[in-house]
């Protein structure tokens, strides 16, 4: 009887634990959303202080984050030596450990240097640390969700929702051209930029969609709701703040329906080649869904022009009848990729 008194409270240490996985999802969530809506205050060239709307919501972010993570950590320790979630909390430890870094690199930087570039140091580790807290609260939901008969599938997509913005920041350092400033210039090679962007971002979405449907025995819809929520927080931090975009807007969109397709096909699938086929379709679909930041990096190599706030839309609608084609091809093959590595990820987990 003392035995399963014992091992009931564990498990509702675990619970705690995962209570504050979902605090560190959401905390991540904010850094992101505050860091895409930065690189579109810079874009735009408003004024470029540590004390910026953006790093508001950013930091907050981190602070959500850090309570979350010392909600589960005493979660980890409560719950003694035979805990199943030890693993994803030490990773999101280090990426704490590298958010609280960067906040001070930050201030630094911006008093020494003022403007600081996407690929600037203190930004790298704020990256590092948003990608090993929003992988470590993932891998504990995941882990969670396969041991339950009646899985949780709000876990996997609060969790993956952080997973997919913290990388897509990493790869935005090394494919868009914002990292050259009065002291430095950390800009990539404008061809690397693009072939890296052709390969990384269909290879990733493929990567999170089809992670999210398999982990939530691919139920219709869940794939849906994270693909959703992409767009509406790229809506929000790349889109509306640039006035001159609001009109294409209803075109951003339009990339729910290779979302709903891929999602309907994996729902569907009864074979790997279903699950090849949705990788194929979320992939294709990357140049669109990366406006509209993607269109400094081909812009670089096609058409070579100075973009202005209020050109952003006119030179990418200049690019699409020339590359669209042809990405939309390569895509599909970097997604078929993207597919295999998440059918090996849920597999691992």
């Amino acid at each position: 009887m003392r035995r399963q008194l014992t091992l009931d409270r564990k498990m509702d240490y675990a619970k705690f634990s995962l209570i504050g996985n979902l605090i560190v999802s959401i905390g991540i969530m904010m850094v992101t959303a505050g860091g895409s809506w930065d690189i579109t205050n810079h874009i735009l060239n408003k004024p470029e202080t540590f004390f910026s709307p953006p790093h508001a919501v950013l930091y907050s972010g981190v602070g959500t984050a850090l309570l979350g993570f010392f909600v589960s950590y005493l979660g980890w320790k409560k719950s003694g030596k035979h805990y199943p979630f030890a693993m994803g909390i030490k990773i999101c430890g280090m990426g704490m450990s590298l958010l609280l870094a960067a906040g001070p690199a930050d201030f630094v930087w911006h008093s020494n240097f003022g403007l600081d570039g996407l690929l600037s140091p203190p930004h790298l580790v704020l990256i590092s640390g948003m990608m090993l807290s929003a992988v470590g609260a993932f891998v504990n939901s995941a882990r969670y969700t396969k041991q339950q008969v009646n899985s949780s599938r709000i876990l996997i997509i609060i969790s993956l929702i952080p997973v997919w913005f913290s990388v897509t920041g990493l790869f935005y350092s090394f494919s868009l051209p914002f990292s050259e400033t009065d002291y430095f210039d950390f800009n990539p090679h404008p061809v690397f930029a693009a072939a890296f962007a052709s390969t990384a971002y269909p290879f990733l979405i493929s990567s999170i969609l089809i992670t999210a449907s398999t982990l939530c025995g691919r139920k219709f819809g869940v794939t849906s709701i994270i693909g959703i929520s992409y767009l509406g927080i790229m809506s929000l931090t790349a889109i509306v703040p640039n006035e001159s975009l609001l009109a294409t807007i209803p075109f951003y969109w339009l990339n729910l329906i290779p979302i709903v397709c891929g999602d309907l096909v994996l729902s569907k699938a009864k074979s790997a080649s279903g699950i090849f086929a949705a990788g194929a379709i979320f992939g294709s679909a990357f140049f669109f869904m990366y406006y509209p930041l993607i269109t400094y990096t081909y812009n670089e190599v096609f058409l070579e022009k100075v973009i202005w706030p209020s050109l952003i839309s006119f030179v990418y609608f200049e690019m699409v009848p020339t590359i669209a084609p042809i990405l939309v091809a390569s895509g599909s093959v970097a997604g078929m990729f993207g597919a295999k590595f998440a059918k090996k990820l849920t597999n691992a987990l």
